[in-house]
């Protein structure tokens, strides 16, 4: 096995995809690996439906809420698409090692993951970790 050196985390709005990124971010800083942080544009935002996510402003949070804790090489790919097609794309395209994703999203899932984590899972010939939704 080798030490993963690009991490891709898919990232939206919603308190998983968050955490999400706030676990990539210190995995990435403990392997000196870098980061590419993949938002899906979709329809509802190009509609005018749902607010576009400034990226730069939720990792510049994460980063002060973790304090040096958080990786520094950071770069964000935004493309219109499918959340799960966009997110494998990206990771093929950029060789990474590693997809990082929240257990559900902004769409809603009732059950214990997403249609986008559940997708990934079973489409990615790279390792995929879903990490977890905060309990209670």
């Amino acid at each position: 096995m080798t030490i993963p050196g690009c991490l891709v985390v898919g990232v939206d709005t919603s308190r998983e995809s968050l955490m999400a990124l706030d676990w990539a971010l210190q995995l990435a800083a403990r392997l000196d690996a870098r980061i590419i942080t993949v938002h899906s544009v979709g329809l509802l935002e190009e509609g005018g439906y749902r607010p576009h996510p400034d990226l730069e402003s939720l990792i510049h949070e994460a980063r002060r809420r973790l304090g040096p804790s958080a990786a520094t090489k950071v770069e964000i790919v935004e493309e219109d698409g499918v959340p799960q097609d966009v997110v494998l794309r990206v990771a093929e395209r950029e060789g990474a090692d590693l997809i990082v994703v929240g257990s559900r999203g902004l769409g809603g899932a009732l059950r214990q993951l997403g249609s986008t984590s559940e997708a990934l899972i079973s489409r990615s010939s790279r390792p995929v970790v879903v990490v977890p939704s905060p309990r209670g």
